[in-house]
């Protein structure tokens, strides 16, 4: 009797184990044929931290303020930068990070002032030794120079625009003070004339009386 029992045990449980194979077996799979297909990534999906590329420059906006690397609390960022002849921002010439130490906590994201950091897609990374350090600026060494020039374009033009609207602004005011001052000048004149009227008007009434 025990022995029927096990066997009517395990036909049930392998009738059960066939019907959820046969049940997952029409449905949509969920795998990914890696690598040759990528994984959509969450939006919240964190991992090493990357300069952003903006539209309007093509480039980076990073001022090496130094923000970021002052509030690591890993200690994983390391960045140079300085002036620049012709334009008014600074520019970094040196940002690293070692991906080892970071932790992954957004606290340099948080305090960019340009905000021009941001966690990367990266998901496939492997490092092999303690030095995993990624350069952020490596992707734009090359139109580095382009940037600059036509960062002083962008600027020079700025200056001009903004010095035209000022006269622009001057002259109206000028224009508009000249208006005023003609208008009370006529005013007072005009008032001078009925004033002049009315004394005439005065010493006529009298004449009669």
């Amino acid at each position: 009797m025990r022995y029927v029992r096990r066997v009517l045990g395990g036909l049930i449980s392998l009738f059960v184990g066939l019907s959820i194979t046969l049940r997952e077996l029409f449905k949509k799979p969920v795998t990914l044929q890696y690598p040759h297909e990528k994984p959509s990534l969450s939006p919240a999906y964190r991992s090493a931290i990357k300069l952003i590329r903006f539209d309007e420059t093509n480039s980076h906006d990073c001022v090496a303020c130094l923000a970021c690397q002052k509030i690591c609390p890993s200690f994983c960022i390391d960045i140079e930068g300085g002036k620049v002849e012709g334009i008014k921002k600074k520019r970094a010439t040196k940002f690293t990070m070692d991906f080892a130490l970071c932790s992954l906590c957004g606290l340099c994201i948080d305090v960019c002032p340009t905000v021009t950091l941001e966690y990367s897609k990266l998901y496939d990374e492997a490092g092999y030794n303690r030095d995993w350090n990624m350069d952020l600026l490596e992707e734009f060494t090359d139109y580095e120079e382009q940037f600059i020039t036509e960062q002083r374009e962008r600027e020079e033009k700025a200056a001009a625009e903004k010095k035209a609207k000022a006269a622009a602004a001057k002259a109206k005011a000028g224009k508009n003070e000249k208006a005023g001052k003609n208008e009370k000048a006529g005013k007072n004149e005009k008032a001078g004339k009925n004033e002049k009227a009315d004394k005439v008007g005065g010493q006529a009434e009298e004449g009669e009386a």
